[in-house]
């Protein structure tokens, strides 16, 4: 690895020496110099990959990478026949070696990176088709052709086995593999009620970017197995964490609320308003969810789905409700609690086999009965304390004699629209 960035580094130096060689002579010599070095560097990598008995594609991709060094040499000097015949050969090596791992685009662009150079080469010798490329040899063209077949052979030794919703799915992707046991690192941290909420928020974040990652990994990948499936997979991930990640974040508002936590100074003060937002947000989600062609219709999972539909219905309903109670609208606010009831019966016979969702059901309950207590206990002694004023009114209507009332401006409120 230390020799490698050795060599990347003197060679992109050398590129940036580039600029200035047109203006600059000493420039142009010290260009050479450093890809000189880059070469030097290549070229120790290649007898590294060997001496350590590397797998035959790392000991062809060294090689190439070493061929292309010389032909950015041999392309600075002018020499343009051993200039072509370095690329070529990395050319070639890179073509078989895009052929022989699962997601060869990156050889692919490097083999077009090098077809201007060859091009320009070409041109100057003027090439009519007696270039000398043995270089490459026979027994090195062999050997790619060894590495295609291996893999070919034996496709299934480095996958690996994701099973879900009663599927079996093979990753082969090296680039998807490593995406997958990253986002499942995420995932489990984010899961620690040990970690703090900011720091679990923000791991849930990462987890629904890396998600997107990979599903434009699977659209640009060729030949990748159970595609769809992998997208799905992948798109089932995104979504159950963005579900998590607003739901950590309805807690944290529901806590302000009820006085658990203290709310910081400089920061927003929680209001019913803000769960209502996100509860809905957590419904177009599990709406999403339902959406997923991969997720079997008849699994517990499915019908999962439904019953925690229900049961965020109903928390939505409880605070609109609480948003007209606290906005004075009694009336409003007991038919949302009365609607909210008929949430819960519904979301209670649903999900019968979840003990936890039941219990906060029932806790929901309880707090529909004492809340609509409450405002109906409002709405009577607010039609009770308009009554009494009614009632003061009249008297001094009937009593007072018109000339002790000319100074004064009042509405006949009993007389009103008459």
């Amino acid at each position: 690895m230390i020799t490698l960035m050795r060599a990347e580094r003197a060679w992109s130096y050398a590129l940036d020496l580039k600029q200035f060689a047109n203006t600059e002579p000493r420039k142009q010599s010290h260009l050479v110099a450093k890809l000189k070095k880059a070469v030097i560097y290549a070229e120790e990598l290649e007898e590294t990959c060997i001496s350590l008995k590397c797998d035959a594609s790392t000991q062809l991709e060294a090689k190439a990478y070493s061929h292309y060094m010389r032909g950015m040499v041999h392309f600075e000097r002018g020499n343009w026949n051993k200039c072509l015949v370095s690329f070529t050969s990395a050319q070639k090596i890179y073509s078989k070696l895009a052929d022989a791992v699962d997601d060869g685009s990156i050889y692919r662009e490097k083999c077009e990176e090098m077809t201007p150079n060859v091009q320009y080469c070409l041109y100057n010798i003027q090439s009519s088709g007696n270039i000398d490329t043995s270089e490459v040899g026979e027994d090195l063209l062999k050997e790619l052709d060894g590495v295609i077949a291996s893999r070919a052979n034996a496709p299934t030794q480095a996958a690996c086995e994701l099973k879900w919703e009663g599927k079996c799915i093979s990753i082969t992707n090296d680039e998807i593999k490593i995406e997958l046991a990253q986002l499942k690192d995420k995932i489990q941290q984010a899961k620690d009620v040990g970690t703090s909420t900011d720091k679990r928020l923000e791991l849930y974040d990462e987890a629904v970017g890396g998600c997107r990652d990979v599903a434009q990994i699977i659209r640009k990948a060729d030949k990748l197995e159970s595609a769809e499936t992998l997208t799905d997979y992948f798109a089932f991930l995104r979504i159950t964490c963005t579900i998590d990640r607003f739901l950590l974040m309805a807690r944290q508002v529901s806590d302000k609320l009820k006085g658990v936590v203290e709310t910081r100074p400089g920061t927003k003060m929680a209001r019913p308003e803000d769960l209502v937002r996100l509860y809905d947000i957590i419904l177009q989600n599990y709406a999403d969810l339902k959406g997923i062609v991969s997720i079997e219709r008849e699994g517990e999972f499915y019908k999962g789905i439904d019953g925690n539909t229900l049961f965020y219905r109903a928390l939505r309903c409880f605070y609109i409700a609480e948003c007209h109670l606290g906005q004075s609208n009694w009336i409003n606010a007991i038919v949302l609690y009365d609607k909210c009831k008929e949430h819960v019966s519904e979301a209670l016979a649903s999900t019968a086999n979840n003990m936890d969702v039941q219990g906060e059901l029932n806790t929901l309950s309880k707090q529909i009965y004492s809340q609509r207590c409450s405002a109906h206990a409002s709405a009577f002694l607010h039609s009770q304390e308009e009554a009494e004023e009614l009632e003061d009114m009249k008297p001094a209507q009937k009593n007072r004699l018109l000339k002790d009332c000319l100074d004064e401006e009042r509405v006949d409120v009993l007389n009103e629209g008459i």
